[in-house]
């Protein structure tokens, strides 16, 4: 039921995505973090500024504070919330001068339709998930269904939701209808995308686009107070009660409002991008220069060296997009205008020759690992998982809501509670371990790497807070199966079990596996490639564009490298062993190369490179050391960059 409701989350800004794919840089993944974030960060933000709120007008004006909850409800609660599903991302834009340069409108639209599809989900999962054994028949194709005084609760089955445009998880339907039910569009998923399109104009629009921006922040906290006033104050006056008829009219569009906003940021986008093409003449591949489509000439690539060639030309094209959105801002010496120019170059070099013979293979010299101690790691983070997954998977299904009853048991909660301490342990230290990986990850030329990782320090401090508190607040409730708060915050927070709050806060470890992981998994496999294929995923790498496939980026592949390309990059007769062994004092060759100043212009950056590199090794003994330069070389900085994404 749960994962359900995940996936309607997921599926509308999929929808969106797909759409956006002409003028978009961020990717799936990013957007999936953003919905996350927008679950644990920008619903912890929203519910700790709701509690303040309210709690504070009680103590100063006296009123009861019941009365002060329905007022704040279509007042002051949803500009809160309006605000706190936009603020990760708004956050991220001032601070980081590439996010500012390397976003265009499109992506804000759907970084804001993510945050408000998380904000939307953790509402319903608050109030739903633990009410399985309150769920009569269905399943996962026909949904499953619950009676609420006249109305009917219902989760929607796969067929529905693949079905419906930007569907909300969860529906409530009169019971007296006689119309054919059918998903209805996520209110805030639409709230937020407009409020993201607004944010984007605000950051990188013209005087007149700013104010169409403003304009796009206030309309949705007008609509959401109009649509909240409707159920708590229909007779009330004032001047929410004045819009709510003329708002409740425009809804009827409400399915058409993204579409038109992403419209209006895919032709604002379009134009940026072609004005950059003008600009950067250098980050057109040569079929484009020669006036040839950009989607012919980069089709013609993604299908020379299948099956790896679609995802890195696509990769290629969303960073080459990155670096366009920001040639107005951009000096000519701009990193980021470099790395796509060199991979420009790169890719014009590699046809279907230099992709044949790519495939994976194991290095050289390596095993599986073996025993448990390489997997211990994994089996804690696993392990710490468990009351958390019990009780949102199968627990969540009618046919074994029993589960969720069984963790509220008395013999049964101490344990749980265990689980969870150590759980927010885990997540600390990862916060810590994400934290100094950060300052590498800023400085690559691209923005991607390191706004993920700040999504993901996010979205850990959010699930901290939610499972410190809901621990304070339940057990001061008295019991895994009393409500942690007594009146309407955020409202859905109210109607949660203690249990359910603190494991929905444990959830957030999914995130958070053990770094190397990737790595460990590998067993030793390799990506190995052609010199010239090499060279342009290498140079993708060194812009932050890559993960998985440039960790398992090496070797020089079939094709090799010829005499000739090492004398006319390093002035050498003969080339260069693979690897040599020399002792730890002879270390620094690679540390000062001019390669390595090349690929990490931070000092401290290349030293974390070098500390890394030494991992496993005893000082002192004699050890594989690298060849600047080298594909071994370039693999080993490929994979030290994508582990600390």
């Amino acid at each position: 039921m749960t994962v359900l409701m995940m996936f309607a989350a997921c599926y509308g800004v999929w929808q969106l995505t797909m759409l956006a794919s002409a003028t978009r840089t961020v990717r799936m993944p990013l957007l999936i973090l953003g919905v996350v974030a927008g679950l644990y960060g920008a619903g912890m933000l929203a519910l700790g500024l709701q509690l303040l709120y309210t709690r504070g007008m009680a103590a100063l004006s006296g009123d009861p504070l019941p009365e002060i909850v329905r007022t704040a409800s279509y007042t002051v609660d949803p500009l809160i919330e309006e605000l706190a599903k936009v603020a990760p991302f708004a956050l991220l834009a001032l601070l980081h001068r590439k996010v500012r340069a390397q976003w265009g409108l499109t992506d804000f639209l759907l970084l804001g339709a993510a945050g408000g599809a998380g904000f939307g989900l953790v509402e319903q999962l608050l109030r739903h998930a633990d009410e399985a054994a309150a769920i009569t028949g269905g399943g996962p194709f026909e949904g499953w269904s619950r009676m609420q005084g006249f109305s009917f609760v219902q989760i929607w089955g796969l067929p529905d939701l693949v079905s419906s445009w930007l569907p909300t998880p969860v529906s409530y339907i009169d019971a007296f209808s006689t119309d054919a039910p059918s998903p209805e569009v996520s209110l805030h998923l639409v709230w937020s995308a407009l409020a993201g399109l607004g944010l984007g104009l605000l950051i990188r629009g013209s005087a007149l686009q700013r104010l169409a921006g403003a304009a796009l922040l206030l309309f949705p906290w007008l609509d959401h107070a109009a649509y909240n006033h409707e159920v708590a104050d229909p007779d009330g006056a004032g001047v929410i009660n004045a819009l709510a008829t003329p708002l409740a009219f425009l809804r009827h569009a409400l399915w058409l409002y993204p579409l038109l906003a992403l419209a209006a940021a895919t032709f604002l986008d379009r134009r940026t991008l072609l004005a950059g093409k003008r600009a950067w003449p250098d980050t057109l591949t040569a079929s484009e220069q020669a006036g040839r489509p950009a989607i012919a000439a980069l089709g013609g690539h993604a299908f020379a060296g299948l099956p790896w060639t679609p995802y890195l030309t696509w990769t290629y094209a969303l960073t080459r997009r990155a670096a366009l959105f920001g040639h107005d801002r951009a000096t000519p010496d701009d990193p980021m205008r470099q790395a796509v120019a060199q991979a420009t170059a790169a890719l014009d070099a590699t046809d279907a020759q230099a992709w044949r013979g790519t495939g994976l293979r194991r290095r050289e010299g390596t095993t599986p690992p073996r025993g448990i101690k390489p997997w211990l790691p994994l089996l804690v983070w696993a392990a710490l998982l468990v009351p958390a997954v019990l009780y949102f998977l199968p627990g969540s299904l009618p046919t074994f809501s029993g589960v969720q009853g069984l963790l509220a048991e008395p013999w049964v909660f101490p344990l749980v509670l265990v689980f969870s301490a150590a759980g927010l342990g885990w997540l600390g230290w990862q916060l810590y371990a994400t934290a100094r990986r950060l300052r590498p990850l800023l400085a690559a030329p691209a923005a991607d790497a390191a706004v993920r990782a700040e999504l993901r320090l996010l979205t850990g401090f959010g699930s901290i807070a939610a499972g410190i508190g809901s621990l304070v607040l339940g057990l001061a409730a008295g019991g895994p199966d009393q409500p942690i708060l007594t009146s309407h915050i955020l409202d859905a927070i109210s109607q949660t079990l203690f249990l359910a709050s603190l494991l929905l806060a444990m959830m957030a470890m999914i995130w958070f596996p053990p770094f190397g992981l990737a790595a460990l998994a590998g067993g030793g496999f390799q990506l190995v490639l052609t010199a010239a294929a090499a060279d342009f995923l290498a140079t993708l790498a060194g812009a932050g564009a890559l993960a998985i496939l440039a960790a398992m980026m090496s070797g020089n592949g079939s094709g090799g490298r010829g005499d000739d390309y090492w004398e006319e990059k390093y002035g050498q007769d003969d080339p260069p062993p693979r690897q040599e062994r020399i002792s730890d004092a002879n270390k620094a060759e690679l540390e000062d190369s001019g390669w390595l100043k090349s690929k990490l212009k931070d000092p401290q950056m290349r030293r974390d490179f070098m500390k890394w590199l030494e991992q496993g090794h005893k000082q002192g003994e004699a050890h594989e050391h690298l060849r600047p330069g080298s594909p071994e070389a370039e693999a080993k900085l490929a994979e030290f960059l994508a582990e600390m994404l």
